[in-house]
Formats: C-alpha cells, structure tokens, sequence
C-alpha cells in the first residue's frame, strides 16, 4: 500500500514537472495605423492555445475604469509608503526570482517594421539614417530584424511589432517557492492583499 502511494505522489510529481519544463509559446502581433492599435496576444502549450486576446479589448477598458476607482479609494499615502519599504525589504529575495524570469525567456523571433516620415525629407533622412545604423546592429542577433521604411512625402508613424518567446517555469517557480519562505517577502505580499 505504501509503495502504491509513493508511486502516485512520485507520478504527481513527475506530471507537474514536466509541466513546468515544457515551454509555453508566447506570441504577440501588434499592428500600428495612426493612432489606432489591432493585433492580439497569444499563449499556447504544446500546440493547444491556453490564452488568447485581442487589441484593443473593449472588455478589458471598461475593467480598467472600475478598477481605478477602486484603486483610488483604498491606496493613500501612507500605505503606499509601507508598501515600498516593505518591497525594498524584500527586494535582495526577488532578485533570483527575476534572474530566474528573464532566464527562463528564450526569443523565437522579433521583427519591428517602421514606417516613418517628418514635416521635412531632410529630417526623416536624418532619422531613419541613426535607426539604420542601430538596425545594422541589432539585426545581427539571430532570431532579430528591425526594418526602417522612410516615408519622405508625408507624416507618418506606423509600424508592425511580431514577437514569439519560449518560457520554460520551473525555475521561476522554483526560486518562487524560495523567496516565499523568507519574512520580508511574506510582509510585501500580506500588505498587496490586504
């Protein structure tokens, strides 16, 4: 009987890790036309979509405007004071924590395409010179393109942003579980709650 429940919490154990190390693909299109943003936000695991949103969400404003009000109610300064000493406490606990987050990120692919133009030629020339010579650079990561397109006959910004990451958690949750043992993480995280 024993050795059945060993087995079980040993196949438990197993499942979530192997969770944790299967990576979630993370996908983000974000088109730019004028002043108006279309795109969505996308995450999948092992090809099943877990998440996905589209920009702009109506939805998602109107949430925001609540909550604001909210928001405005039960933060004062004091409060906020505490909070950020109490963070400053617990800052050294996060730092693995965050090291552990930007590790955990691989980049898939990133292409940004800009559109631009100013008042005068001369001045969209001048720019988009300086953004090619960063381009030159930053293309030379793999995985990485930035394309500049001077527009030179009217003022314009657009662009379209694509970006995929990997992210793998059992780091994150692993040095997650670390920080959470430690007081001054306890107190930040009691006084966000309450």
């Amino acid at each position: 009987m024993i050795n059945i429940l060993i087995i079980i919490i040993l196949l438990i154990i197993l499942f979530f890790v192997s969770i944790m190390m299967i990576p979630f693909h993370i996908s983000l299109i974000l088109g730019n036309s004028g002043l108006e943003f279309k795109g969505y936000f996308k995450v999948t695991w092992m090809r099943i979509r877990l998440f996905k949103r589209d920009i702009p969400s109506k939805e998602e404003e109107e949430e925001k405007k609540e909550e604001e009000k909210k928001e405005k109610s039960q933060w004062t300064i004091e409060r906020v004071q505490k909070v950020f000493n109490l963070f400053l406490e617990a800052l050294p606990h996060f730092q693995k924590v965050f090291s552990a987050v930007i590790n955990s990120f691989i980049l898939e692919k990133l292409i940004i395409h800009i559109k631009m133009g100013m008042d005068s030629p001369v001045d969209t020339a001048q720019v988009a010179g300086i953004f090619w010579s960063i381009s030159s650079w930053v293309n030379l990561y793999p995985n990485v393109s930035l394309y500049i397109q001077p527009e030179f006959m009217k003022t314009t910004l657009e662009g379209d942003i694509e970006l995929e990451l990997k992210l793998k958690l059992l780091w994150i949750v692993i040095e997650s579980l670390k920080s959470i043992t430690k007081k001054p993480v306890r107190n930040f995280i009691n006084e966000i709650r309450a």
